[in-house]
């Protein structure tokens, strides 16, 4: 009677086994990354910050190294809220602000990043652009 029993159990965990791997190859997380690398961005729900808002204006013949930096973070997302990979992203800066590093092309994530600097003092809004569609968010950046 025992081995009966044990048969028994052995069968329900591989079928329950066999069920769950089933399922779980099934659900969409597994078949589809959290990206499209199609030209359908939406503008409308893709945004543009900066960390921090603020830096200090610092002399251009400074290695970059020693400037203060702010952080321009774009995120291009589909209509889904997907990130649209291998898009060009373009700012849209005063001519005095330096861009000291970037990755303009959109990665997996829908993400473009910018690190930008200024020898003079002044406040203005950062705006960015994906072909000749501007995203209609804009940031305030000061530089003192």
């Amino acid at each position: 009677m025992k081995p009966i029993k044990y048969l028994f159990i052995i069968a329900f965990l591989s079928l329950s086994l066999i069920a769950t791997l089933f399922l779980v190859g099934q659900t969409t997380i597994f078949q589809k990354r959290a990206s499209s690398s199609s030209a359908s961005y939406v503008l409308e729900n893709s945004y543009l910050f900066a960390s921090p808002l603020q830096a200090k204006a610092s002399d251009k013949d400074l290695p970059s190294d020693r400037r203060e930096m702010i952080r321009l973070t774009i995120f291009l997302l589909d209509g889904r809220g997907l990130g649209v990979g291998n898009q060009i992203i373009t700012l849209h800066l005063p001519k005095d602000v330096t861009i000291l590093s970037q990755q303009e092309i959109t990665d997996n994530t829908g993400k473009a990043v910018f690190d930008i600097a200024s020898s003079t003092n002044q406040t203005f809004y950062a705006t960015a652009s994906v072909g000749n569609n501007k995203l209609p968010q804009k940031v305030r950046v000061i530089f003192y």
